[in-house]
């Protein structure tokens, strides 16, 4: 009930921010819609929990954790009109240029947010924004090159493309607390990662993903592609076919079985379990109140084990 009071109020904040900043009313109405079809805003409440976790009390952190919602949501945007997939989402139903421009306009939005901040910490906080936001474009940039070859690349632009987004809210949210604890960005990296790898997973069995249809270059790929044995020969000939899975396996049991006997489907869980481990041992040394370190583990890490 708590984080359904803090969802609303995160929402009510961002329409307020996109309302104050912009000033065409079509635009404001298409911005708007996006961020009422929200029903998740897992980053502006990471940036919460880790303000209090470091004993902040800046009444400003909802407006903080708001702007960091809408720079999150650019980048939604942004990634699927590059993948090209998520096709059900409202800005792949129309005009792509009209979607680029709106997300465009929520990066913009986000950052004069960070500006319009009375705290002396604005600026730190804003540099952090410019800084995770060219590390997830690095990652993104060589996720569309697809010359990813190795399992440790791939861990290094998942580390970069989803752990620097994570780092964003959470060292954000720590700044505004006027705190400086390096480990914030250590674990957010490795959420990150568990993070991607339980997407590269569910990513496996989406028809709607452009990305097994194109063979893209993710961890679960790499390993297929080494070819263990004949089941994972078998899925990758299954991808492609461009066959349904029901069409190819029967139905969807047959499918999971067929992706656990070709090894993937334990290779993904081996990879998130590392990173939730790492993660979880930094976080639990951190030098702050026990019932914020379970506070700071539930948002980040128990929602992962049970994915």
């Amino acid at each position: 009930m708590i984080e359904e009071v803090v969802i609303q109020s995160l929402k009510k904040q961002m329409m307020q921010t996109i309302a104050i900043q912009t000033k065409n009313t079509e635009l404001q109405k298409l911005l708007l819609s996006f961020v009422n079809g929200k029903k998740i805003l897992n980053f502006g409440q990471l940036a919460i929990v880790h303000h209090e976790a470091f004993s902040g009390k800046d009444l400003e952190i909802l407006q903080l954790a708001a702007a960091i919602e809408l720079l999150i949501l650019s980048f939604d945007i942004f990634d699927d009109l590059e993948d090209l997939d998520n096709v059900k989402e409202p800005w792949m139903q129309i005009d792509p240029s009209i979607a680029l421009n709106a997300a465009t306009t929520l990066y913009t939005i986000s950052q004069q947010a960070v500006l319009t901040l009375s705290s002396p910490f604005k600026h730190q906080i804003l540099h952090a924004f410019f800084k995770y936001s060219i590390q997830a474009m690095e990652g993104q940039h060589d996720d569309l090159q697809n010359l990813i070859s190795t399992e440790e690349e791939c861990l290094n632009v998942m580390k970069r493309k989803s752990g620097s987004l994570i780092a964003l809210a959470s060292v954000s949210g720590m700044l505004l607390a006027n705190a400086d604890f390096p480990e914030v960005e250590e674990y957010s990296y490795q959420i990150g990662i568990a993070a991607q790898s339980d997407n590269d997973f569910r990513d496996l069995f989406n028809p709607l993903k452009n990305d097994i249809s194109t063979q893209k270059r993710s961890l679960a790929m790499i390993y297929l592609q080494k070819g263990y044995n004949e089941h994972a020969l078998d899925v990758l000939r299954f991808f492609a076919s461009g066959k349904d899975f029901n069409e190819e396996f029967g139905n969807i049991v047959n499918y999971k079985q067929k992706l656990i006997d070709s090894g993937v489907a334990q290779y993904l869980n081996v990879i998130k379990q590392i990173a939730i481990n790492r993660a979880t041992r930094i976080i639990e040394e951190l030098k702050i109140d026990s019932y914020h370190i379970e506070n700071i583990k539930s948002h980040l890490i128990i929602n992962k084990k049970t994915n």
